[in-house]
């Protein structure tokens, strides 16, 4: 069975995201994943889930033992790095600025 907590340090490894930044993403606490990594609390799916939109990825890739869908290009990477910063008003933009470009 796979150690959620290290499949969340894997993908912020992979995606270049401190746990800062992820408990600001997730809206999780610093302290809360401390004592999940002491072992004196566990990762709920609420957790999860929000974990996963702070990634950009489903319940369903997070728990997927195909790498694939953890592997980023450096652009990719980039993007992301970019997304994972805009708030949710410019993500809004941005989607629809990527949609007008496949229109062209």
């Amino acid at each position: 069975m796979m150690n959620m907590l290290q499949k969340v340090n894997d993908l912020c490894s992979v995606r270049d995201i401190s746990k800062y930044r992820l408990s600001q993403l997730s809206d999780i606490s610093q302290s809360a994943f401390s004592k999940m990594k002491r072992q004196q609390s566990t990762l709920t799916i609420g957790s999860i889930e929000r974990i996963c939109d702070a990634f950009g990825i489903t319940v369903a890739q997070f728990f997927s033992e195909d790498s694939s869908t953890q592997s980023l290009t450096e652009e990719q990477a980039q993007l992301l790095q970019i997304w994972l910063r805009l708030d949710s008003r410019k993500r809004s933009y941005a989607l629809r600025l990527l949609e007008n470009l496949l229109e062209l």
